[in-house]
């Protein structure tokens, strides 16, 4: 009955690390998108939005994620837009724009943002968010203002004419009607690429061997260390430790 209490407090051990939650790596990619919408609904939405987000091809024929959408009364026409997305692959600076668009008489944006991949639980920050109209810089938020309606991915918010700590319809910087061109720069941290990189390109430091070696005790076996792959992943590190430990006592129960 012992031995059963021992290994069931191992196995539930064992389960709760398993769900511990898995911290973003140098090694996973995600994507950064820009959003947007014009006084007169013209827009671009978020990519996982399912009416009008990435991949998704209207009765009409358009992929509405690909360009510009506007309303001629009920009828969805383009207005244009040529998009520079971002491939997101570690951590660093990262540029989303839009240019060659048409939001015709419209003078100010109802929203505009940044649409990421990046899960909200991933651990993952962004920073420095600098909004770019037509060259010249607008605003900048040293840390990014996370849209609360967005529940699963990462999307800074720059402008929301319905979102109080954004200004509302007076924004924050005002509103400047781009007629050319839009950027959002954004910094990310949190992926460990860079850090990974810099312990790369660092010297080994060169340690002084001692002048005499005394002869070494003998001591009893120890138990090796390992070293979990730097993947980002802990909890799989968590969960080896743990099976480890499990075996271990299985074949003490055994023996006993």
């Amino acid at each position: 009955m012992k031995k059963f209490r021992t290994l069931s407090a191992i196995a539930a051990a064992a389960l709760a690390v398993s769900m511990i939650p898995v911290s973003a790596s140098a090694e996973d990619t995600y994507h950064a998108y820009i959003g947007v919408q014009s006084a007169s609904f013209s827009f671009r939405n978020a990519w996982y939005e399912p009416s009008y987000g990435k991949g998704v091809t209207g009765d009409d024929g358009m992929v509405y994620f690909d360009q510009i959408t506007g309303w001629d009364g009920p009828t969805a026409v383009s207005k244009g837009g040529v998009f520079t997305d971002a491939e997101i692959t570690g951590d660093g600076t990262y540029t989303v724009s839009v240019t060659d668009f048409d939001f015709g008489s419209d003078e100010s944006l109802n929203l505009l943002f940044v649409s990421t991949d990046i899960p909200l639980d991933s651990g993952v920050t962004i920073s420095d968010v600098k909004v770019v109209m037509d060259g010249n810089t607008k605003y900048t938020f040293d840390e990014a203002y996370l849209s609360p309606d967005a529940k699963e991915y990462l999307e800074p918010m720059c402008i929301n004419i319905w979102n109080d700590d954004l200004g509302k319809e007076e924004g924050l910087f005002g509103y400047v009607m781009p007629e050319n061109s839009i950027e959002l720069t954004f910094t990310v941290s949190g992926l460990g690429a860079a850090s990974a990189e810099a312990e790369e390109e660092a010297p080994a430091e060169e340690t002084e061997a001692p002048a005499e070696e005394a002869p070494a005790e003998e001591a009893p076996a120890a138990v090796e260390e390992t070293t979990a792959p730097k993947t980002g992943n802990t909890a799989a590190g968590a969960l080896l430790a743990v099976m480890g430990v499990a075996a271990a006592a299985a074949v003490v129960s055994k023996r006993k």
